[in-house]
């Protein structure tokens, strides 16, 4: 918000007591606690406000145009809240509420209550550019209709709205209002997050839409919250919002909610290219591996090491746990989490590397600003930040560990630039190591002659510097830890109940090792079927071939397919998902983009909305990686097999439109 955003909010609550008309015990509370909130949040709340619980209809309806006129004389770039909690009475077909010396029966005109059109006629004329009514009254779903003609026809003289107004409410026409109920779901939801999903951590603010499905979430029979005007509007605060949130896959930021914020998101910037289970929660094997790389490590002051293998393999899993293991500010966060305990994966020393970069949809200049700054190299000038970058590591003379993922996941077309410009030329300078994780090639498909480490590879390979290859799919082992994985993720209390007998959960265990293939991907799309199938599955003769079907049976590809069609709408999963293949950067927005390219590239013609997206989020989270953009939630597929599939999936459906060749 600028300077000139004064944003301010009136509120009031009616007190009853000793009147004529029922006490409502609630409603000044609720006006103290949802200024008090707001003030917190960057509002000034109104002083003219303060003393007008037990003011006639006339002085509150004065107060609030004086209110009006000061928000007026600041200037232009307010964003004003209203909020009133009393008695609601429908009248002559228009909506009052109550003073505490309002008649206790009609009529109801001029002085001796509230009317709805003096309220909204004074938010019209404050000049704030956006506002928001909130009336926590009966029949207030009545009052936001009335509101919402009076804009029509404000919008008619002016040819266009004269501001964003809009006006959340708890009721509908015929329903009245519990007290309490309105502001006590609003905060709460505000302070612990959407249950619905509706919105995210990575959202700045609220959309009065959001709110409102949340809140008919929460109400469920009591109340049904009804929103007119322009209920995208971005003006309830979201509390929760971290500027410089780091990605996080959904599964793990839920599972990361009780840590204190910093250790949480200092975590979750150092595992932001895995998922909940491969970081550390049902972590299995890879011990020569990181013995392998730390002996590397311990004989090399200089060079580059590259990890390795097949999509799927858990090249990120492996990367993302040397990373948050050897990270100072992830000790505390990894003692928690159980990542440290006596028997875990080993490791090098904590302080190991110096800086960790997720390449996935960056160009080289993008990696190299990023190094630097966790290097303390200010590169904010530059117009070559990867010379830069290398120059400035070379003249001091420093000695640097950097540990970098996903260069086959690179900006298109900016993999070898970011390989031989940032990564190998840093690998080259004495006393500096890198660490990088990527498949062969860009696909995933590289066919690898004897003689030939795949492009990628290549284009990483030193001159004159030690290189090693980490080839995960050639590591012993692969199928004991593939099965210890699969058991220790049955006997998880999530799925422990269907899966006691350890007997039952050995032989799935060695079963799915077996059809794996060395692809941990796939072992986690078939402890999904197991924890649905239940442990009495193995009785069945033909056990191991359904388990291969319904987990599927044409690799990987075959097993997103199989496994969207286990939802309770595949289509609308399948579809919504589809957008994120393509996205850039950190992904899409939530709120406008993600829905519309839904809808645009849908097979079925269907129109997605952003419930569908909230409902995709809450079905499918374990899909997604989650992270902020300009004041957004932004989302992405979190494995890159994942939108292989989808892409490919949308090319073969090309082809079949075109009768099935190539044009």
């Amino acid at each position: 918000m600028g300077p000139k955003d004064h944003r301010s909010i009136f509120s009031v609550g009616i007190d009853y007591h000793d009147s004529a008309h029922d006490h409502l015990p609630y409603a000044v509370r609720d006006a103290a606690d949802l200024g008090a909130f707001m003030a917190e949040s960057g509002f000034a709340l109104s002083a003219e406000c303060l003393n007008l619980a037990q003011a006639s209809a006339r002085e509150i309806t004065d107060r609030i145009e004086a209110w009006s006129d000061g928000i007026r004389e600041r200037g232009p770039g307010a964003g004003v809240i209203l909020y009133l909690a009393a008695h609601g009475r429908l009248h002559n077909g228009r909506h009052y509420l109550l003073s505490v010396s309002s008649p206790p029966r009609p009529p109801y005109f001029g002085s001796k209550a509230i009317g709805v059109e003096e309220i909204v006629q004074s938010i019209l004329n404050s000049g704030a550019a956006a506002g928001l009514i909130l009336l926590d009254t009966c029949y207030s779903g009545f009052a936001a209709q009335e509101i919402q003609q009076a804009l029509d026809r404000a919008a008619a003289v002016q040819g266009v709205p004269g501001m964003d107004l809009a006006v959340l409410v708890p009721s509908l026409h015929h329903q009245r209002s519990y007290g309490g109920l309105f502001v006590e779901c609003v905060l709460d939801s505000l302070k612990s997050g959407s249950r619905g999903g509706h919105w995210k951590d990575g959202d700045r603010y609220v959309t009065l839409f959001e709110m409102r499905e949340e809140l008919r979430l929460r109400l469920a029979d009591d109340q049904c919250a009804y929103v007119a005007g322009r209920d995208g509007l971005k003006i309830i605060p979201n509390p929760r919002y971290r500027v410089d949130a780091a990605d996080r896959a959904v599964e793990l930021g839920v599972l990361l909610r009780n840590l204190p914020a910093t250790e949480r998101e200092h975590f979750l910037r150092k595992a932001s290219s895995t998922d909940a289970g491969d970081v550390g929660w049902f972590y299995t094997g890879r011990k020569d591996a990181a013995r392998t790389l730390t002996d590397w490590l311990e004989r090399n002051d200089g060079g580059v090491f590259a990890v390795t293998g097949a999509p799927g393999c858990g090249k990120s899993a492996f990367l993302g746990r040397m990373a948050v293991i050897t990270d100072p500010g992830s000790q505390a966060a990894c003692r928690a989490l159980g990542l440290l305990d006596a028997g875990a994966p080993p490791g090098p020393p904590v302080g190991t590397f110096d800086a960790f970069v997720h390449i996935k949809n960056r160009r080289s200049d993008d990696v190299a600003r990023d190094i630097a700054l966790q290097l303390g190299i200010d590169l904010t000038d530059s117009s070559s930040p990867a010379r830069d970058l290398v120059a400035d590591v070379s003249d001091s003379g420093r000695r640097v560990t950097v540990l970098a993922d996903a260069l086959d996941e690179s900006e298109h077309g900016e993999e070898v630039f970011v390989a031989r410009d940032v990564l190998r030329s840093l690998g080259t300078l004495p006393g500096c190591r890198v660490v990088v994780g990527t498949r062969r090639d860009t696909d995933g498909r590289h066919a690898v002659p004897a003689d030939d480490a795949g492009p990628l590879l290549e284009t990483l390979r030193p001159r004159s510097v030690p290189f090693e290859i980490l080839d995960l799919d050639d590591e012993a082992g692969t199928n004991a830890d593939i099965a210890r994985y699969v058991d220790e993720r049955l006997a998880d209390p999530s799925s422990a109940a269907r899966w006691g007998r350890p007997e039952r959960r050995r032989a799935a265990a060695v079963e799915v090792a077996r059809q794996a293939q060395g692809v941990f991907l796939y072992a986690r799309f078939a402890v999904r079927v197991l924890q649905g199938f239940g442990e009495r599955v193995v009785e069945d003769p033909r056990w191991r071939d359904r388990l291969s079907a319904a987990v599927g049976d044409e690799g990987m590809n075959g097993v997103f397919a199989e496994d969207l069609r286990r939802f309770p709408d595949p289509v609308l999963i399948k579809e919504v998902l589809a957008p994120l293949a393509f996205a850039r950067g950190k992904g899409l927005p939530r709120r406008r983009v993600w829905p519309e390219l839904a809808s645009a590239l849908s097979s079925v013609g269907r129109a997605y909305s952003a419930t569908d997206i909230s409902r995709t989020i809450r079905e499918a989270g374990w899909y997604l990686t989650e992270g902020t953009e300009d004041g957004e939630a932004v989302f992405r597929l979190y494995h890159q097999a994942i939108a292989d599939y989808f892409r490919e999936e949308m090319r073969r459906g090309r082809r079949a439109g075109d009768g099935g060749g190539d044009r």
